[in-house]
This record gives C-alpha cells, structure tokens and sequence, in this order.
C-alpha cells in the first residue's frame, strides 16, 4: 500500500451508511461543505500525527477539497495552519481537486499557486469524466492525475485502452504520477501495469475502509 484517500459517509443510528451522492448536494446547497472538507482534513491530520507520535510508518492520506472550499476565503492560511498545529509534513496529506472545480481561471491559478508554495502537493481528481482541460493540466501545479472510473471502465475496448494509454503517456510527459481510480477487476489491473501506470486504487484492493479497519490493514 503506497497510498489512500480519506471518504466521508453518513451513519445512521441503526449502523446504515448513507452515500456521499445522498448527503453531499445538501451540503453543497446550504454552504456547509466547506466545514465539511475541513473536518475531513483536520481528522486526516491527527491521524497522521497520532500514528508520527507513536513511530508507525505513515502513507500519503489524500483529502477532496470542494469548489466552494477553493473560493473560500483564506483557505489556503486555514489548512496551512492545520498542518503546523498538528506538525507534520505537507506531503502525508496531499489535496485533491475534481476536474470540474480544478477548471483553469485566474482566481485558481493564484489559490493552488499559493497551496503549492505552502508545501501542498496537488492531485488533479476525476480527470477524463466530462470536464477535462490541457490548458488546466498545462498551468496549474499538479503533481498527480488520478484517471476518472468512467475511462477506466472503458480499458477492455480497443479505443478506451488507447484513450487510457495516450492519457498515462500525457501524464508522464508532464512530469506527472498517474493513478488509475475505480479499478475492480484483475483485469484491468493487469492491462494498466502493462500502460506502466503509477498507482492503482479501487475495490480490487480495498472497499472503503473504516478508520479501525483501515489501521488494521496497515499492520498487514
């Protein structure tokens, strides 16, 4: 395990999970998603710090930060300061952006110009579900490309295996790590390390995991 992506369900007082495409446009609707994302991060943080504290090894942690959280103001002081309370490295808790809320503008070249400078590495999330932009990938400061499920889901037919490849070529011409996400079968696991993709992540590893669950997989 090289890595991992902190998720966010709902759980009902019966034990239920909630999906996050239940609960995330209420959020996102009435402006709490940003406290939202903070939590996420900041729970993130002190995970990272707990396990430092105790000498257990440590893998990069990733948290989503939502398009309303980018245009919130001082973010990037905010999630700065996170990190310096908790003292850990930038690099244990890197930030991921969809696509769509990653699109380039002058606004958000300027906020991941200033998380970059901060010590933040950058992921650019979800990338080939709709929205995809060069201009994006060629001005903003992305250190990974995670390739969305949808293309992905696509590998077994000869041009989705083409559009995959040329896409793990572009990454890597840009100097950029490669993720393939929603990767479920042996198959397409072994058809992305023949593209010689970075990193894979999906339920072919690993279902969502709760926090007990999850540490339990890292003594593994």
């Amino acid at each position: 395990m090289v890595g991992a992506e902190a998720l966010v369900r709902w759980q009902k007082e019966d034990g239920t999970l909630i999906s996050p495409g239940l609960f995330i446009p209420l959020f996102e609707s009435d402006g709490l998603v940003v406290q939202l994302d903070e939590y996420v991060f900041e729970t993130v943080c002190r995970f990272q710090k707990d396990r430092i504290e105790q000498g257990l090894s440590i893998i990069p942690i990733s948290v989503n930060l939502s398009r309303a959280s980018i245009h919130f103001s001082d973010v990037v002081q905010r999630y700065v300061n996170i990190i310096k309370e908790n003292e850990i490295p930038f690099s244990c808790v890197p930030i991921e952006l969809t696509e769509s809320a990653a699109l380039y503008s002058q606004q958000i070249l300027e906020i991941t110009d200033q998380m970059v400078n901060a010590g933040f590495k950058l992921h650019m999330d979800d990338f080939g579900s709709g929205y995809s932009s060069l201009t994006t990938l060629n001005e903003l400061q992305f250190t990974t490309v995670k390739l969305d499920k949808s293309l992905i889901d696509y590998i077994a037919k000869p041009r989705g295996m083409k559009i995959v490849q040329q896409t793990i070529d572009l990454g890597h011409g840009l100097d950029m790590k490669v993720v393939a996400e929603g990767v479920e079968t042996k198959e397409q696991r072994d058809c992305l390390i023949e593209m010689n993709c970075d990193e894979i992540q999906g339920f072919y590893y690993s279902k969502p995991l709760k926090q007990e669950d999850f540490i339990e997989k890292l003594r593994a």
